[in-house]
């Protein structure tokens, strides 16, 4: 390896370090906050606080049903292919339609089922960890618009390369296409918007959360 190549191979050892060091201060710096926003929604259930935005006609979840969330609400997991996936992006994400329907896109099915498509609100059993998010200050009318947006991604493919175009549409990318229809971009740091980018959000907040410890108890907080 002559003097050159040598020079260009320890720049680039540098810049992949230094690459490294800023996306671990960022995950550190996102589950700090999303931490910090779980924490404070379980204080507001106990302590009997309203969330900001608690003005729809359909509850985040009515006591005994099986579905979450009003139309626009974005049930959100950590649950992920692998525990490092979960740590850096999150898990899975989608929008909302109604109490039969959720509009997700997955890409861990055979080929031709890894599209945009509605897949059952039953996410309540579906994951051991589970939340709900909607966005702060949005209207009913508002949530609609959100909703058809999300329906009308359906049947596009799934994205491996997580794009920010919208001809292939990744998990998460599918409340953050449909919301900022709505005037709402959810997005906070202008990269590909993962799940974790959805919660850290300063225009989201949690309305319902579901925890399942290590003995298989669920521990369910909701605004009534």
């Amino acid at each position: 390896m002559n003097r050159d190549n040598a020079r260009v191979w320890r720049l680039t050892r540098r810049l992949v370090v230094y690459l490294v060091i800023l996306l671990a201060l960022q995950v550190a710096g996102e589950w700090t906050v999303m931490n910090r926003k779980i924490d404070h929604f379980i204080a507001q259930v106990e302590q009997g606080q309203k969330v900001a935005t608690n003005d729809r006609s359909q509850p985040a979840w009515a006591n005994g049903s099986l579905h979450l969330g009003a139309p626009g609400d974005m049930p959100l997991t950590f649950e992920a292919i692998n525990l490092p996936v979960s740590i850096v992006v999150g898990g899975h994400s989608g929008v909302v339609v109604d109490e039969q329907r959720v509009v997700e896109s997955s890409g861990l099915e055979s080929w031709e089922k890894n599209i945009t498509k509605y897949w059952r609100n039953n996410w309540r059993e579906r994951y051991d960890a589970v939340l709900i998010l909607r966005v702060k200050g949005s209207t009913e009318e508002e949530a609609q618009v959100a909703v058809e947006r999300a329906q009308s991604l359906l049947g596009r493919r799934y994205d491996y390369l997580f794009n920010r175009t919208e001809s292939w549409i990744y998990c998460s990318e599918v409340p953050w296409v449909a919301w900022k229809a709505a005037g709402y971009d959810l997005n906070y740091d202008g990269f590909q918007t993962t799940p974790n980018d959805l919660l850290v959000s300063p225009k989201t907040e949690i309305i319902y959360l579901r925890l399942t410890d290590a003995q298989g108890k669920a521990r369910e907080y909701y605004v009534d």
